[in-house]
């Protein structure tokens, strides 16, 4: 689970519903958009011309941070070989019997050879067709958030191999990209693998705590200072705005 050290609430919530669920979970301290080192920040590029399709604006530092947690555990994961990996948000809730679900979940993806990903929650963004490949899955078309996902071995490679780091844009983008479901043409260009294969659990088994807009929505990434980008692709502290 990805938490960041300024938000214990959450942590403590998350942990509780871990006891209740009897889930046994490693607790990664997020990377903080506020607290990023001028050094790291002059590691990363961005990719070139993006700006958010609500927003038209660069990238927010949480946006960085939230990046970067993501790819902490894609890293970490690979170093250790896990055959697979459960990733979890702080500000989710599950859904009724999610561990029994999510066990029978993993039996069906058993006999689906060669995934990848998992969506456990998402916000669909588009009415394309996801055709069934099981009792409790489809195929994911273009899709937001990072909540919860299951990763392979095999998708954690393919997402490392298409080196984001050097084209950067937010974690919700990047993953309908390497599975070729984004509209975004000229995005998808600056990666020429996306053999990803993506599926979604139907019905979803983990949900936001909180939508935009209700009483107590707090966006770590969303409220966060954007970042300016020199004509270079590259960041200096001071641009920060």
């Amino acid at each position: 689970m990805i938490n960041l050290l300024r938000r214990p609430e959450r942590r403590k919530r998350m942990m509780r519903c871990f006891d209740e669920l009897g889930l046994e979970v490693e607790i990664l301290d997020a990377v903080d958009g506020r607290h990023l080192s001028d050094d790291v920040l002059e590691e990363i590029k961005f990719l070139p011309g993006y700006a958010d399709p609500y927003h038209k604006r660069p990238m927010t530092l949480g946006e960085i941070g939230c990046f970067l947690s993501h790819y902490n555990i894609w890293e970490e994961a690979y170093e250790k070989g896990y055959e697979k990996v459960m990733v979890l948000e702080d500000d989710i809730r599950f859904e009724a019997y999610f561990r029994s679900r999510m066990e029978r979940l993993m039996e069906e993806v058993e006999d689906i050879p060669g995934w990848d990903l998992i969506y456990l929650g998402r916000k669909r963004m588009e009415h394309a067709d996801e055709p069934w490949v099981s009792d409790s899955l489809v195929r994911a078309a273009y899709s937001y958030w990072t909540l919860g996902y299951v990763i392979s071995k095999s998708g954690i490679k393919k997402l490392l191999e298409a080196d984001p780091l050097s084209k950067l844009l937010p974690v919700d983008e990047f993953l309908p990209i390497m599975f070729d479901r984004h509209p975004e043409e000229s995005w998808k260009n600056h990666f020429p693998k996306r053999d990803l294969l993506a599926l979604s659990a139907a019905p979803l088994l983990v949900y936001p705590m909180r939508y935009t807009g209700e009483e107590g929505y707090i966006s770590d990434t969303e409220d966060s200072k954007v970042v300016s980008l020199e004509l270079e692709n590259s960041i200096k502290a001071d641009e920060f705005r």
